[in-house]
């Protein structure tokens, strides 16, 4: 891994991901949609270089004398498949086509733990995909597009299957510290969790060990929403916790969702975010982490809800889904 391209790289988990790169003595490639956002990445030695996944032509460009490509960008949002389809499907399709015909050795795709449904036993190597969510659906799709361009030109190829990535600059974390944080169900069902810090490092690692192959990841600690919010108020109890029933966060989502499907924009506003909070999707401790021969940094969410909130930095850092700006 000398040369490396990173897309989403000013989005939450990808500037992570790029600081970890700087880190680590390269000068990752990123490219950048919204030209704006590439101030976020002033302080790095990075090569900039503007493109769109919907734009073949800059993707050929971006992927030019490139060994590795990190592939995080992409609508991230809980919409309809139709909204999400052009940037997670197609997108990586034709990113995969121009890095195969450039000669990239090794793809790193960040997919979704999304690619389940609800499963009562913590998701290992054996389980099977099976989305109820268009974003999830989406993933999949893109995992197979890719899989088949890897087979064809022989590029190695990582699907990292993500749970809750969570960490200062996260919108629960920037609903926390505004001093109010709405959760749509009852709080009963587990989830997958990863400090995005050690979400990085898992990247950087993939990446300098040439690890193919398609697995979900979380921390080595399973815990139910309720121990989650619990944990976050033990570190920081001057917030308010609103719970909602699922079905009228669903209602909500539905009336909000087509008004506001009208915007370019993503909306955090749907029916798939309130139901992606109600599964119930552990994931089995030491998956992925113990193929690399590496641990977590934060191995469970009590050491890493107090590191969210130790780095919230809140004049630094606006959320790509919060970003409004359109230039």
């Amino acid at each position: 891994m000398n040369r490396v391209l990173v897309t989403g790289g000013t989005g939450f988990i990808g500037l992570e991901l790029v600081r970890q790169l700087c880190a680590a003595g390269l000068t990752p490639r990123v490219l950048v949609r919204r030209p704006h956002r590439a101030a976020l990445l002033a302080p790095l030695d990075v090569e900039l270089i503007q493109g769109d996944l919907e734009s073949t032509t800059s993707l050929e460009r971006a992927v030019r004398g490139v060994d590795t490509v990190f592939h995080l960008g992409g609508r991230a949002s809980f919409e309809t498949y139709a909204r999400l389809k052009p940037s997670i499907v197609d997108g990586s399709r034709r990113l995969g086509a121009a890095a195969a015909d450039a000669g990239v050795e090794h793809f790193v795709f960040a997919s979704s733990l999304f690619v389940y449904d609800s499963s009562s036993q913590p998701v290992d190597d054996a389980t099977p995909a099976n989305p109820r969510m268009a974003y999830g659906r989406a993933k999949l799709a893109a995992e197979a597009l890719l899989g088949d361009i890897a087979a064809g030109s022989g590029m190695g190829l990582a699907n990292v299957r993500f749970p809750h990535v969570y960490g200062p600059q996260s919108i629960l974390f920037q609903q926390v510290r505004r001093g109010v944080a709405i959760f749509p169900g009852q709080m009963a069902n587990r989830c997958g969790q990863l400090h995005v810090a050690d979400a990085a490092s898992l990247l950087v690692a993939i990446g300098a060990n040439r690890w193919t192959g398609t697995s979900a990841v979380a921390d080595d600690r399973i815990v139910t929403w309720r121990e989650y919010f619990d944990i976050v108020n033990m570190f920081y109890p001057g917030y308010r916790l609103v719970t909602l029933p699922p079905w009228i966060g669903i209602v909500g989502a539905s009336v909000l969702e087509p008004v506001l499907s009208g915007r370019s924009r993503p909306t955090l506003y749907t029916r798939d975010t309130v139901v992606g909070f109600n599964l119930d999707l552990p994931v089995k401790p030491g998956l992925l982490w113990e193929a690399l021969g590496i641990k977590p940094a934060l191995p469970t969410v009590l050491e890493g809800i107090p590191a969210a909130l130790d780095g919230y930095v809140k004049f630094r850092w606006r959320h790509p889904l919060l970003d409004r700006r359109k230039a």
